[in-house]
Protein backbone atom coordinates (compact mmCIF):
# COMPACT_ATOMS: atom_id res chain seq x y z
CA UNK A 1 0.00 0.00 0.00
CA UNK A 2 1.41 3.75 -0.97
CA UNK A 3 1.95 5.94 1.82
CA UNK A 4 -0.39 8.39 0.54
CA UNK A 5 -3.49 5.66 0.87
CA UNK A 6 -2.76 5.01 4.53
CA UNK A 7 -3.75 8.26 6.91
CA UNK A 8 -0.84 7.44 9.48
CA UNK A 9 1.89 7.16 7.10
CA UNK A 10 3.83 10.53 5.37
CA UNK A 11 6.71 10.29 3.00
CA UNK A 12 10.20 11.51 4.88
CA UNK A 13 10.76 15.41 3.59
CA UNK A 14 13.75 16.77 2.02
CA UNK A 15 13.88 19.69 4.57
CA UNK A 16 13.02 18.06 7.63
CA UNK A 17 16.23 17.30 9.06
CA UNK A 18 19.24 18.67 11.45
CA UNK A 19 22.97 17.69 11.52
CA UNK A 20 25.72 17.93 14.26
CA UNK A 21 28.80 18.07 14.20
CA UNK A 22 30.99 17.86 17.38
CA UNK A 23 30.46 15.82 20.22
CA UNK A 24 28.97 18.54 22.77
CA UNK A 25 30.70 21.37 20.52
CA UNK A 26 28.90 22.10 17.50
CA UNK A 27 31.73 23.84 14.83
CA UNK A 28 28.73 23.83 12.21
CA UNK A 29 25.52 24.96 13.42
CA UNK A 30 22.61 23.13 11.61
CA UNK A 31 20.70 26.38 10.66
CA UNK A 32 23.42 27.28 8.48
CA UNK A 33 23.30 24.21 6.72
CA UNK A 34 21.34 24.71 3.62
CA UNK A 35 21.93 20.96 1.98
CA UNK A 36 23.45 18.12 2.46
CA UNK A 37 24.43 14.96 0.52
CA UNK A 38 22.95 11.75 2.60
CA UNK A 39 25.31 9.06 3.28
CA UNK A 40 25.84 6.56 -0.33
CA UNK A 41 27.91 3.36 -1.15
CA UNK A 42 29.10 1.91 -3.79
CA UNK A 43 29.74 -1.62 -4.08
CA UNK A 44 33.40 -3.35 -6.44
CA UNK A 45 32.23 -5.77 -8.54
CA UNK A 46 34.20 -8.18 -10.24
CA UNK A 47 33.81 -9.83 -13.87
CA UNK A 48 34.77 -13.20 -14.43
CA UNK A 49 34.28 -15.66 -17.14
CA UNK A 50 33.25 -19.33 -17.23
CA UNK A 51 33.45 -21.36 -20.48
CA UNK A 52 31.22 -19.00 -22.80
CA UNK A 53 29.81 -16.58 -19.97
CA UNK A 54 30.44 -13.02 -18.18
CA UNK A 55 29.41 -13.25 -14.83
CA UNK A 56 29.81 -10.69 -11.94
CA UNK A 57 30.50 -10.63 -8.27
CA UNK A 58 30.22 -8.28 -5.71
CA UNK A 59 33.58 -7.06 -3.71
CA UNK A 60 34.68 -4.63 -1.53
CA UNK A 61 31.91 -1.51 0.11
CA UNK A 62 32.93 1.63 0.18
CA UNK A 63 31.12 4.80 1.49
CA UNK A 64 30.98 8.03 -0.74
CA UNK A 65 31.96 11.72 0.46
CA UNK A 66 28.87 13.56 1.72
CA UNK A 67 28.88 17.09 0.18
CA UNK A 68 27.35 19.79 2.29
CA UNK A 69 26.30 23.33 1.39
CA UNK A 70 26.59 25.84 3.98
CA UNK A 71 26.22 29.40 4.51
CA UNK A 72 29.00 31.96 5.92
CA UNK A 73 28.03 34.72 8.94
CA UNK A 74 29.39 37.54 10.20
CA UNK A 75 29.10 36.83 13.93
CA UNK A 76 31.21 34.63 15.92
CA UNK A 77 29.40 31.91 16.10
CA UNK A 78 28.25 31.72 12.18
CA UNK A 79 31.07 32.43 10.90
CA UNK A 80 32.03 29.29 8.73
CA UNK A 81 34.53 29.81 6.91
CA UNK A 82 36.75 30.40 10.30
CA UNK A 83 35.38 27.20 11.74
CA UNK A 84 36.76 25.32 8.75
CA UNK A 85 39.88 27.16 9.29
CA UNK A 86 40.27 26.70 12.92
CA UNK A 87 39.12 22.22 12.37
CA UNK A 88 41.74 22.31 9.22
CA UNK A 89 44.53 23.87 11.84
CA UNK A 90 43.09 21.38 14.33
CA UNK A 91 43.62 18.10 11.84
CA UNK A 92 47.02 19.58 12.06
CA UNK A 93 47.95 22.19 9.18
CA UNK A 94 49.98 24.99 10.39
CA UNK A 95 51.18 27.74 8.03
CA UNK A 96 54.81 28.41 8.08
CA UNK A 97 57.56 30.42 6.77
CA UNK A 98 58.33 30.10 2.57
CA UNK A 99 61.49 27.91 3.27
CA UNK A 100 59.90 25.30 6.47
CA UNK A 101 57.61 22.94 4.95
CA UNK A 102 53.99 22.90 6.43
CA UNK A 103 53.22 20.12 8.56
CA UNK A 104 50.87 17.15 7.53
CA UNK A 105 47.09 16.51 8.42
CA UNK A 106 46.40 13.43 10.63
CA UNK A 107 43.48 11.72 10.23
CA UNK A 108 42.94 10.81 13.94
CA UNK A 109 43.47 14.78 14.46
CA UNK A 110 41.02 15.91 11.34
CA UNK A 111 38.52 13.32 12.58
CA UNK A 112 38.57 14.70 16.17
CA UNK A 113 38.40 18.53 14.64
CA UNK A 114 34.58 17.55 13.76
CA UNK A 115 34.13 15.92 17.10
CA UNK A 116 34.78 11.66 15.83
CA UNK A 117 31.29 11.85 14.28
CA UNK A 118 29.02 13.36 12.24
CA UNK A 119 25.39 12.85 13.02
CA UNK A 120 22.17 13.36 10.60
CA UNK A 121 18.72 13.37 11.90
CA UNK A 122 15.44 13.24 9.34
CA UNK A 123 12.50 14.19 11.63
CA UNK A 124 9.01 14.06 10.64
CA UNK A 125 6.01 16.81 11.51
CA UNK A 126 6.35 16.62 15.18
CA UNK A 127 10.06 17.14 15.03
CA UNK A 128 10.40 13.57 15.98
CA UNK A 129 13.67 11.98 14.88
CA UNK A 130 12.53 9.39 11.97
CA UNK A 131 16.17 8.33 11.46
CA UNK A 132 19.83 8.68 12.11
CA UNK A 133 22.78 8.47 9.89
CA UNK A 134 26.10 8.90 12.07
CA UNK A 135 29.16 9.23 9.85
CA UNK A 136 31.84 7.32 11.30
CA UNK A 137 35.62 8.94 11.13
CA UNK A 138 35.07 11.90 9.26
CA UNK A 139 37.30 14.48 7.88
CA UNK A 140 37.02 17.33 5.51
CA UNK A 141 37.91 16.28 2.18
CA UNK A 142 37.94 19.15 0.26
CA UNK A 143 36.35 22.95 1.17
CA UNK A 144 34.95 25.69 -1.59
CA UNK A 145 34.93 29.07 0.66
CA UNK A 146 32.37 30.44 -2.39
CA UNK A 147 32.37 33.40 -4.38
CA UNK A 148 32.17 36.87 -3.97
CA UNK A 149 30.37 38.70 -6.79
CA UNK A 150 29.37 42.37 -7.16
CA UNK A 151 26.42 41.76 -9.60
CA UNK A 152 24.53 39.83 -6.81
CA UNK A 153 22.63 40.23 -3.21
CA UNK A 154 22.93 36.82 -2.41
CA UNK A 155 24.31 35.06 0.76
CA UNK A 156 27.73 33.69 0.32
CA UNK A 157 27.61 29.46 0.40
CA UNK A 158 30.59 27.33 1.38
CA UNK A 159 31.11 24.08 -0.22
CA UNK A 160 32.22 21.03 1.81
CA UNK A 161 33.07 17.32 1.46
CA UNK A 162 33.34 15.55 4.16
CA UNK A 163 35.42 12.01 3.74
CA UNK A 164 34.42 9.36 6.15
CA UNK A 165 34.90 5.62 6.93
CA UNK A 166 31.60 4.21 6.93
CA UNK A 167 28.24 4.98 8.04
CA UNK A 168 25.88 3.56 10.52
CA UNK A 169 21.79 3.90 10.12
CA UNK A 170 19.81 3.96 12.91
CA UNK A 171 15.65 3.91 12.46
CA UNK A 172 13.33 5.01 15.24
Amino acid sequence: MAFWSAPDSQPKLSFKWFASFGLGEDIIRTYTLRSFQRPSFTIATSEYVWLNDVNFKPGVLSWNPIEITITDGENKEENNAKNLIAALNKSGYQTTSVNEPRSTIEKGKSSNALGGQVVLTQINAESKPVEEWILINPFLEAVNFGQNNYGAEEIITLSVTIRYDYAQYKSF
